[in-house]
């Protein structure tokens, strides 16, 4: 592992090897343009750019960060369990057939993420903006988003079940309507889901 003068972290050395890892940094830029099979394990990464963030099979367990940029990090096929990610950027992160758990977003920054065919449980979306993502194909259950942005988020093709979206904005979701079971929205929502079901509410 080598510190680089200008504070860049460079894991490069890690590449193709399976390795778990506990961090606690802060104010840093963090690098890894091929990696693969890494893990973070009760670890804090605080006030962190990560920059040509490419990790296949990235894990995440048991750690937090927060005040950090990983927008445009590809991070398919990755693994987040009982973390936190709190007031960071992520637009455009890539987390393609990753598996989610007991994870909770807060407040970050997340348009245009791709969560296409990853599996998501018991997860948290607390006012975030996902403005612009896409999860089509993927598996949603028990997962919470609470005063988002979910504008033109496309759920096509994803499997949903136990969904709470009162309190977002849902203008111009893409939901089939026979892939979900039991969506919990308030009134506001209503109308707008009814018109993705086929529903025609006279009076």
């Amino acid at each position: 592992m080598a510190f680089c003068y200008n504070l860049v972290m460079q894991i490069n050395y890690f590449e193709n090897n399976t390795h778990q890892i506990k961090f606690d940094v802060k104010n840093m830029f963090f690098s890894c343009e091929a990696g693969e099979d890494i893990s973070f394990k009760s670890s804090s990464f605080v006030s962190i750019r990560f920059v040509k963030l490419n990790i296949v099979n990235f894990g995440l367990i048991k750690s937090k960060i927060e005040k950090s940029n990983f927008s445009n990090a590809n991070l398919d096929k990755c693994y987040l369990k009982d973390s936190k990610i709190t007031n960071s950027k992520a637009t455009g992160v890539s987390c393609v057939d990753g598996e989610l758990d007991n994870t909770e977003f807060v407040g970050n920054k997340m348009d245009l993420s791709d969560f296409r065919f990853a599996h998501l449980n018991q997860i948290i979306f607390d006012n975030c903006v996902l403005i612009n993502s896409d999860f089509q194909g993927s598996k949603l259950k028990n997962v919470k988003f609470i005063k988002c942005d979910l504008k033109d988020v496309d759920f096509s093709q994803a499997r949903l079940e136990k969904i709470d979206f009162r309190g977002s904005n849902i203008d111009g979701i893409r939901i089939d309507a026979d892939n979900f079971k039991e969506l919990t929205i308030d009134p506001s929502q209503a109308i707008y889901i009814a018109s993705l079901l086929g529903l025609n509410i006279k009076s």
